[in-house]
């Protein structure tokens, strides 16, 4: 997720940060397919594993800070990746986002129960809400995450490279910014967004 805090020039170099590596990886594999079919996902993964690195590097070079949340997703593309690229088993790439996605929906659902809201960590500085609509807004996440988990699995395990590798760029990125924008409405009929002029004066 993307951070809501941050002002527009911050946020769309942080949309690149997050597409750009994704971007790469699937002409990447456009471009091994025509010569090593066979291999051509195992290199890709290989190459986004190196940019999703040199993306978290250019964060820190630019801004001198990381969000913790990049440096978990961006460690667990690389270790994905770097075991795919290594082993030569295609299925642990494959298997990243379902992972990936498990986790996130354990961590933000389990969070709720533990206090810890974890949506609210990530968004309480942009957004203000009770801390019973924290939860649902929690949960839906939790679910959201579940249910891209199932997806993916359905997904590689019944179509084919190619539709995955576009799926993964074209679909789970756009299905992740709509249904932020679906919880608008909620947030706006129960909360409502901090300005700047706030933060600068809490």
């Amino acid at each position: 997720m993307t951070d809501p805090t941050l002002p527009p020039p911050a946020k769309k170099q942080s949309f690149w940060l997050d597409f750009g590596p994704l971007l790469i990886f699937f002409a990447a594999f456009q471009y091994f397919k025509r010569t090593s079919p066979d291999d051509a996902m195992i290199y890709a993964a290989g190459v986004l594993g190196v940019t999703a690195t040199l993306a978290l590097l250019y964060s820190w070079v630019r801004h001198r800070h990381v969000s913790g949340l990049l440096i978990f997703t961006t460690a667990v593309v690389v270790l994905f990746a770097g075991l795919a690229f290594f082993t030569g088993n295609k299925v642990i790439f494959f298997m990243k986002p379902t992972i990936l996605n498990t986790l996130f929906g354990l961590a933000v659902i389990g969070g709720v129960f533990f206090k810890k809201n974890v949506v609210k960590l990530l968004m309480g500085s942009a957004i203000e809400l009770a801390d019973d609509k924290w939860n649902v807004l929690a949960i839906r996440w939790g679910l959201f995450f579940f249910a891209m988990a199932v997806l993916n699995e359905i997904i590689w395990r019944n179509f084919s490279e190619d539709f995955w590798a576009g799926f993964k760029v074209f679909g789970f990125f756009p299905l992740t910014i709509i249904f932020t924008l679906t919880q608008i409405p909620f947030i706006q009929r129960f909360g409502r967004m901090k300005t700047g002029d706030e933060d600068s004066q809490a």
